[in-house]
């Protein structure tokens, strides 16, 4: 891990079934190109499934219990500025069976109000009460694996890059 000063990862074997197109090289893509946006990532906290159900609220758990993904593969980043002032990015990558269901996920996932993939900093780590606005966020569909990454301020102020930036660069 080329900035962080911390860690955390689980897996139930997603990555290890055959034919996962989503896993730990992701957040390990998307943290290299956060550092190359200039901050600092203190902590990265990753986690690996096959229930996007269980791990989705609103609109989006919906579409989950009607058409399940083959993978799931989210990170949480702790990041820090240049003034030491911090921002949490939350991202998952969900591989669906096909690349109609995965425009369909990407589509409702771009809708203000549908609910999201539940942001590991809710579950984990100090940062369950961060609320994501969705101000800086930004998706991307590769076939069937849609990436979706939201970025929030938590401390003080944030003079670094902006956030929708850092959004966007996880999200690649």
């Amino acid at each position: 891990m080329s900035s962080g000063d911390a860690s955390v990862a689980a897996d139930d074997g997603a990555q290890a079934r055959n034919g996962s197109h989503v896993g730990s090289s992701d957040s390990s893509a998307a943290q290299t190109r956060l550092v190359g946006q200039g901050v600092r990532v203190i902590a990265t906290v990753t986690d690996d499934s096959a229930d996007c159900a269980a791990n989705s609220y609103g609109q989006i758990q919906d579409f989950f219990r009607g058409t399940p993904c083959a993978a799931l593969h989210r990170a949480h980043f702790e990041l820090r500025d240049q003034d030491g002032d911090a921002a949490v990015v939350a991202v998952s990558w969900v591989e669906m069976p096909d690349e109609s269901s995965a425009r369909a996920l990407e589509q409702l996932l771009d809708t203000s109000g549908t609910g999201n993939v539940t942001e590991l900093s809710r579950e984990r780590g100090r940062y369950g009460t961060v609320r994501y606005t969705g101000d800086a966020y930004a998706s991307r569909r590769d076939g069937h694996v849609v990436v979706n990454a939201q970025a929030e301020p938590v401390a003080r102020g944030w003079s670094g890059p902006s956030l929708t930036s850092i959004a966007t660069s996880a999200a690649q």
